[in-house]
């Protein structure tokens, strides 16, 4: 199967019962995948570059998914300490 290096094609993939858009493109034997701001690229060998680039695109969803988890955890956690240093400063 020949390839257009220039052109990048869309992708979709179920993570979670949420569909995720992405864009891939091949290149020298390597697939590029973009989501967001993310990116990610391996070599793709005897495998489908289309289903490499599937697999690119879960981990970066999941990535991505993780971060605002994460992001959400600290931020409560800020929160909670925020409003135990107020609580302790009325006690005085």
């Amino acid at each position: 199967m020949q390839f257009d290096y220039e052109t990048s094609r869309e992708i979709r993939i179920d993570v979670d019962g949420v569909n995720r858009p992405g864009r891939y493109r091949v290149m020298s034997g390597s697939v590029i995948v973009y989501y967001g701001s993310e990116i990610k690229f391996a070599g793709y060998g005897v495998t489908s570059p289309e289903l490499v680039a599937k697999w690119l695109l879960s981990d970066l969803v999941r990535r991505v998914e993780s971060r605002k988890r994460k992001s959400k955890r600290q931020v409560a956690k800020l929160a909670r300490v925020g409003f135990l240093l107020v609580i302790g400063l009325c006690q005085t």
